[in-house]
């Protein structure tokens, strides 16, 4: 599927950390495929930018300042969707972080209790609230970016690589918890993804031994993910709940 080919027309999205790298590219493709989008981002500014973009170009997006980590703010975002649109259908749980890159015995509980924060508890948080929802409606699509990581434990990224193997079995509990009401839930994990912060964030050391374990031989670029997203989001993945989609490059091993 390229980028932006399928239609979502109709259907509304909330995309957390939606304002810049794959989460900016997870909104522009939805946006292409007509779906209406709430890029909920701790950084305003760079949400309205994206938010004027989309409607630049005949597309529907709203901008909303989230902190996935605060629970009250959560509830807002998802009140301000409804207010926009009227409901919501589509869930992407894209924000996260990577943490410090250390050998065990030189993380500390802060950084563990950061990165989970972020990566692990806002998105039970996001998700409770927003199933919630979708429960009463009896329809919806989660999706949650893992990572690669989550299945082969890079050196040196225990904290980052345990939160998104988090994410992979959280999404394996969901999607049969939530089959009965209709709404699926899946996840994706990507390899390293070009052009995005995360990859700002690694020694440029670390970044290309990640990049030489891709037995294709680049990384990742975010439309591609993107696609994959939509996909999931989509009519087209009907009967995938509760799935684990690698874009890894063939770097997965499971």
């Amino acid at each position: 599927m390229t980028s932006g080919s399928g239609t979502l027309a109709g259907r509304i999205a909330i995309v957390t950390g939606g304002a810049a790298g794959l989460g900016k590219a997870i909104v522009e493709d939805l946006a292409r495929r007509k779906a209406a989008v709430l890029i909920a981002d701790r950084d305003a500014a760079a949400a309205r930018r994206l938010e004027q973009q989309v409607a630049a170009a005949g597309q529907i997006a709203t901008a909303v300042e989230t902190d996935v980590t605060d629970p009250a703010s959560l509830e807002a975002m998802l009140g301000a969707a409804v207010d926009r649109f009227g409901r919501v259908d589509m869930l992407v749980n894209n924000a996260g972080v990577l943490g410090p890159l250390l050998p065990l015995w030189e993380t500390t509980d802060a950084d563990v209790a950061r990165v989970y924060e972020i990566n692990v508890r806002s998105v039970f948080t996001c998700t409770r609230l927003v199933a919630r929802h979708m429960m009463e409606r009896r329809s919806g699509a989660i999706v949650t970016i893992a990572s690669v990581a989550g299945k082969d434990g890079p050196r040196n990224a225990s904290i980052y690589g345990s939160s998104k193997a988090a994410v992979i079995g959280l999404t394996k509990s969901w999607g049969k918890e939530l089959a009965p009401y209709g709404v699926r839930v899946n996840c994706v994990s990507p390899a390293l993804i070009e052009a995005t912060g995360m990859r700002s964030e690694m020694p440029d050391e670390y970044s290309s031994d990640s990049a030489s374990r891709i037995p294709l031989g680049r990384l990742a670029r975010a439309e591609e993910v993107a696609s994959i997203v939509a996909f999931l989001l989509s009519d087209e993945a009907s009967f995938v709940t509760g799935a684990c989609y690698d874009a890894s490059g063939g770097r997965a091993s499971y």
